[in-house]
């Protein structure tokens, strides 16, 4: 039996033993709903995915972890497991960048969060449970028994605050300065490094007894665990670069940011170079380097007021991305005052240095939720263009309720028109996120129109834009042709337009805030149709 000679500083060693593993728990949960985000979104389907896996595997670890304990109620035992735990973790995370790219291939946004979470964090998430029982039945060994209580509520106690300080660092800090991949990578090595060092102090008070199998007490730990971080680096260091030289992109920015990864890349199409930003899975906007041409069809209404007899003088753009509508805006019409409400912070000055936004007091950014900009600005609009998504192709759910949209008429000058884009299919299903969404704004905007990009006979996802005015007047969509750069063809703005009174409204839903469901509707979409 493992013997405690020195009570206080070894009850040190195990309490700071469970806080860094709660603390490692809790980093690895937070970096696998981003992990998955570029590949599945940031959907409630991720996120119930990856806690679901955490919290499985914790269980089964705790269960198993008194177990061992009992039969092998050694630290080196414990040590090894943890190390084993931050081990496995930078072999997964090599893993990772390897299936991921392709993963969204073979798996559905419902079950590939599950299976991909299981696969990548299971096993380090169930090691790390082990530790808790493991902790208490040392400590308890040579306590006295009245207070093995104290014992075990300060074991959960260190473990907690370990778990509440991960997730802080993990969102403030860690990930959006460091990155994903060195996150997991410092808590990995994190993980090793505390397993080698508390090893090597326990055992020179305390040597490997009988109670361990020879091979066991044998391993040379810290060559084993530096063997296995030496391997697990140069594994990610060919995987990354067999990506990246069959990439077919050319890569100007990726990072980690504080709501997704930002990837702004160039990409040759039928010989014309373009300019992306990818927002985890979407591709959201894009620019023909040194044109002024808004590549994608839905962008090309942007400018709709001028055929409405609208002389606007302020416009605002709910959803920035990289802030082309504003670029283009502000080249057509360099008198317009054009507010923009983008919640990432960074892709304000990205945009000025690869989107080719001017710096111009004409054009003034605000780092802010759209709704929450919404119900604290008193300035009136002309015009309002919302354009928000989660990754995912998601529009999110507070922004597509009728208290938003009560809160966007508000902000709308009495003669205002607004452009709301959403992604959504014309399948006109009993209920479905289209006719939901159209029975909700309308609630709101009675006079209306809707146009489908790829035309009102298009059944699959593709762009659907409400244009909306604040009175009566009739509302004017000029046929013209719209291009659309990316595959090089052209539709005629009339063959857009969607008969709105053939959808059975009675069969959809009002969404609210207490009651939104914006999420199942959207499972029921991509679940049966394709992009």
């Amino acid at each position: 039996m493992f013997k405690i000679s020195r009570p206080s500083f070894t009850s040190i060693i195990f309490f700071s033993t469970v806080f860094i593993t709660g603390m490692a728990v809790l980093i690895f949960e937070v970096a696998a709903v981003r992990m998955f985000a570029p590949y599945f979104g940031s959907s409630l389907y991720v996120l119930s995915s990856v806690l679901t896996t955490i919290l499985a595997a914790l269980s089964f670890g705790y269960y198993l972890g008194g177990r061992v304990a009992d039969k092998f109620p050694h630290p080196r035992v414990l040590y090894i497991i943890i190390g084993s735990a931050g081990t496995i973790m930078l072999f997964l995370l090599s893993l990772s960048q390897y299936i991921l790219p392709s993963a969204n291939a073979f798996f559905s946004i419902t079950t590939g969060p599950l299976v991909l979470s299981l696969i990548l964090f299971f096993i380090p998430a169930f090691l790390l449970g082990i530790d808790s029982p493991f902790v208490i039945k040392l400590l308890t060994a040579e306590t006295d028994v009245s207070k093995n209580g104290s014992v075990v509520g300060s074991t959960f106690f260190f473990s907690t605050i370990g778990s509440i300080i991960g997730s802080i660092m993990a969102g403030f800090f860690f990930i959006p300065y460091l990155g994903l991949t060195l996150t997991i990578l410092t808590v990995s090595v994190t993980l090793i490094a505390w397993a080698i060092i508390a090893t090597l102090v326990l055992e020179k008070i305390t040597p490997v007894e009988s109670v361990l199998p020879t091979f066991i007490s044998k391993l040379p730990l810290p060559l084993l665990f530096l063997i296995s971080i030496s391997s697990a680096l140069f594994l990610s260091y060919i995987i990354l670069n067999f990506q990246n030289n069959s990439q077919t992109i050319t890569t100007l920015y990726q990072k980690d940011a504080f709501y997704s990864n930002i990837h702004i890349f160039e990409k040759n199409i039928r010989g014309t170079s373009y300019r992306f930003l990818k927002n985890d899975v979407n591709s959201s906007s894009a620019i023909i380097p040194g044109s002024n041409e808004l590549v994608f069809s839905y962008a090309q209404f942007a400018d709709i007021f001028k055929d409405n007899g609208i002389t606007a003088q302020n416009y605002l753009v709910l959803g920035g991305g990289s802030y082309t509508i504003p670029r283009t805006i502000h080249a057509k019409y360099p008198a317009l005052a054009i507010d923009v409400v983008e919640v990432e912070a960074s892709l304000y000055p990205l945009s000025k240095i690869y989107f080719e936004l001017p710096d111009t007091p004409k054009i003034t950014n605000y780092v802010e939720d759209a709704r929450v900009f919404l119900q604290s600005t008193s300035t009136l609009y002309d015009v309002i263009f919302s354009d928000v998504m989660n990754s995912g192709l998601f529009i999110p759910p507070h922004l597509s309720t009728l208290e938003f949209f009560t809160a966007f008429k508000k902000r709308l000058a009495p003669e205002g028109i607004a452009i709301i884009n959403f992604i959504g299919s014309l399948n006109q299903e009993e209920k479905s996120l289209t006719g939901s969404m159209l029975k909700t704004i309308t609630a709101v905007f009675p006079n209306h129109k809707m146009l489908a990009v790829n035309g009102a006979d298009y059944l699959k996802t593709q762009n659907i834009l409400f244009i909306l005015r604040h009175d009566s007047l009739p509302i004017v969509i000029q046929n013209q042709a719209i291009t659309n750069h990316l595959n090089g063809t052209t539709i005629d703005s009339k063959t857009m337009a969607v008969d709105s009174s053939k959808f059975d409204l009675a069969k959809q839903v009002v969404f609210t805030d207490d009651r939104s469901q914006v999420e199942p509707l959207i499972l029921k979409q991509f679940v049966n149709l394709k992009l």
